[in-house]
C-alpha cells in the first residue's frame, strides 16, 4: 500500500467514524412529540361553586371517536366567569401515566394553547387572562371563560389546539404555528 493509498483510507475511516459519533440511536431526539391520550378541562367558578371537569380521551391515540370520548358535556351558567386549567396526559400505560402539561410548561416559550369558542353567544376565553411565558405571550395553561349575564346562549362547542412552535418562533403567541400536538372539541352548552 502506498503512503496516498494509506492516507486515503485513514481518511476515510476517520470521517465514517465522525458520521457514526454523530449519529447515536441513544441519544434523545430533540423537541420529539410526546404521545397524548387524554385531554382534561376543570373549570371552576370564581365566585365559588363546584367545579366543573371533563376530559377527552383517546386510548388509541388515532384520534377521539365519538360520542363516547368526552367524559361529561361541558354546561355553563349565564353571568359566570370561570377558572379554567388544562391537563394533558399519556395515558397508554396505565402502570405509567405520563404528564405532558409539565412539559408544556418547562417549555412554555415554544407552547400556545387556542381555545376558540364555536357555536355559544356571549362566551369567551380572553387571551388577557392565561398565563405566559417568558416573553409575556399568553400560554394558556390556565385561563377564564367568561359567560356574559345578559347575551350567553347557544350550544356549541370550545375547541382546544396546542400549537407547537418548534419550526418557527412563537412571538407574541397570536398565530396558531404549522406544528399541532393537540387539536380536540368539547361539547358546551349555557343554562
Amino acid at each position: 500500500m502506498t503512503s496516498s493509498t494509506f492516507v486515503r483510507a485513514f481518511t476515510i475511516l476517520a470521517v465514517t467514524g465522525v458520521i457514526t459519533a454523530c449519529d447515536d440511536p441513544t441519544e434523545p431526539i430533540a423537541n420529539e412529540e410526546e404521545l397524548i391520550t387524554d385531554v382534561t378541562i376543570t373549570l371552576t367558578p370564581v365566585g365559588g361553586g363546584a367545579a366543573i371537569i371533563s376530559t377527552i380521551a383517546d386510548p388509541d391515540a388515532d384520534g377521539p371517536n365519538p360520542p363516547n370520548a368526552q367524559t361529561a358535556a361541558i354546561t355553563l351558567d349565564a353571568g359566570v366567569t370561570y377558572n379554567g386549567t388544562i391537563g394533558f396526559f399519556d395515558r397508554s400505560d396505565p402502570a405509567d401515566v405520563d404528564d405532558i402539561t409539565l412539559e408544556v410548561a418547562e417549555e412554555a416559550d415554544e407552547h400556545r394553547i387556542f381555545y376558540v369558542v364555536n357555536g355559544l353567544v356571549g362566551v369567551t376565553v380572553p387571551d388577557a387572562s392565561m398565563d405566559t411565558d417568558s416573553n409575556s405571550a399568553p400560554v394558556g395553561l390556565t385561563y377564564q371563560v367568561v359567560v356574559d349575564a345578559g347575551t350567553a346562549s347557544g350550544t356549541g362547542s370550545i375547541r382546544v389546539i396546542l400549537s407547537h412552535y418548534d419550526d418557527a418562533p412563537k412571538g407574541n403567541g397570536s398565530v396558531q404555528s404549522d406544528e399541532t400536538d393537540v387539536d380536540v372539541t368539547f361539547t358546551v352548552s349555557v343554562n
